[in-house]
């Protein structure tokens, strides 16, 4: 995704103007100032606008959201026209080195097609995924199609014009941190819920984000397999055409204790279930050999890169939760799922008994970690509910690690000095303008007026 460089919001809820400039030289942007100046809605409306979401671009009151990308493309979205049933926007997009804006004008009414009649056992996940509760996992997409819920996103129906282009890798997720708790209550599995009991809130939304993660694994242990099945197919014939190859021992010798390294950390992580246990040979190798090994390598290279990614990610998670939790650690079961254990006596310890403050904790970085694709624009709102102060503190160093590994530009909002803790050159403090008060009207009564609305 384009790294975005400044965003203005003119007119939102009628009278405030916002000009948020971006950080050039650090991925993060910190936005702060006084409550009720809509610091939440400039999340919400930046990320409708990246996703094309008319329905929460519809339920705020601005006028015009100008959002400038790096090498000069820019996208505008303005309200033309509002109604409790829907809204009527236009849409202007300008590329670099063309002067004048192309412009699309969009009506949106509100149909209901988001997935609100959806099962209260079909939950949406960050990725935009549907989650089935009942059987603890994500659904295909035929299946989801099947039961009518949505799967694609607003901005397919834009495909073919020149929207297409602006929005080519477009991604972003919102976290907000005040909604990670709640969540609906679920019957357990293979229990009926009925009027007279009372539903088990055996499924919360940090179930969720661990099944994800799960998904990821098991995509990537899938991808891993299919290397290795294609690589045994074509083994022979890839060492016959070798045999003119010439291969320095010393270069095979360093390349080989290189993956091996590297599998053993992919072991220690868990994403590899089996070591590889084939040792390089102590005494001198013949062309032969050589030639053998170097394709050997080949192939367990290719074994190895599927697993990459997701091994980044995951090891950065765990070092999160080891520096913040006390007394636990996170680890990786042999089916792909995580899980925590005692650092005393080495048993599990279930997600229900984690403190809110771990719960909170560990759900921001699965989301950043797992649910934000590579080079995505994140957007957390007030990442500062239910951590500790010293957690507080090391959160910028934290997220900062998400986003070198992931590659993205994240933008919070928060009250927190702590938060903070000194980086005052990433803060844009936005204030809430002056409003010159109204007069009453002649001939209205204000306190019969109140009366009336009590």
């Amino acid at each position: 995704m384009r790294r975005i460089e400044e965003v203005k919001i003119d007119g939102l809820f009628g009278y405030i103007k916002h000009d948020v400039k971006f950080s050039k030289t650090d991925p993060i942007t910190i936005i702060s100032g006084p409550n009720g100046i809509g610091k939440t809605h400039f999340l919400r409306l930046l990320h409708a606008v990246t996703r094309l979401d008319f329905r929460t671009l519809s339920s705020v009151e601005f006028k015009v959201i100008e959002v400038r990308y790096a090498e000069k493309w820019v996208i505008k979205v303005a309200q033309l026209s509002k109604s409790d049933s829907g809204c009527l926007f236009r849409i202007s997009g300008k590329r670099p080195g063309v002067r004048n804006y192309r412009h699309l004008e969009v009506p949106y009414l509100d149909s209901g097609d988001d997935g609100r009649d959806a099962q209260d056992w079909m939950v949406r996940l960050p990725d935009g995924n549907w989650y089935d509760t009942r059987f603890e996992r994500v659904m295909t997409t035929e299946q989801a199609k099947r039961y009518g819920l949505p799967v694609s996103l607003p901005i397919q129906r834009f495909e073919g014009t020149w929207l297409e282009e602006f929005y080519k890798g477009s991604a972003s997720i919102l976290i907000d941190t005040q909604r990670l708790d709640s969540f609906p209550n679920y019957p357990q599995r293979g229990q009926v819920r009925s009027s007279q009991s009372r539903p088990e809130p055996v499924v919360k939304r940090i179930r969720l984000y661990i099944d994800q993660i799960a998904a990821q694994l098991a995509d990537a242990r899938r991808k891993s397999l299919n290397e290795s099945l294609d690589a045994d197919q074509t083994f022979a014939k890839r060492v016959l055409e070798k045999t003119t190859t010439t291969i320095n021992e010393t270069d095979l010798k360093e390349r080989y204790q290189r993956i091996a390294d590297q599998h053993a950390k992919l072991h220690d992580s868990g994403l590899s279930v089996r070591p590889v246990d084939v040792r390089f040979p102590e005494e001198e190798t013949d062309e032969t050999e050589r030639r053998i090994l170097n394709v050997f390598l080949d192939d367990w290279e290719r074994k190895l890169k599927p697993l990459l990614p997701i091994h980044g990610k995951l090891v950065s998670l765990q070092r999160i939760i080891k520096s913040k939790f006390v007394g636990k650690e996170l680890f990786l079961s042999e089916k792909g799922r995580i899980g925590f254990r005692s650092d005393f006596n080495r048993r599990p310890v279930s997600v229900q008994s984690l403190s809110s403050g771990e719960q909170h904790l560990l759900a921001v970085f699965a989301m950043l970690l797992f649910s934000a694709e590579q080079g995505a624009l994140v957007l957390v709102d007030e990442p500062e509910i239910s951590m500790h102060a010293a957690w507080k503190h090391s959160f910028l160093e934290d997220i900062s690690d998400v986003a070198r590994i992931s590659d993205l530009q994240i933008v919070l909002a928060t009250h927190s000095s702590a938060i903070i803790n000194g980086r005052w050159d990433l803060v844009q403090e936005i204030q809430a303008p002056r409003i010159r008060k109204m007069k009453p009207a002649a001939n209205v009564d204000l306190d019969e007026d109140l009366e009336g609305e009590v």
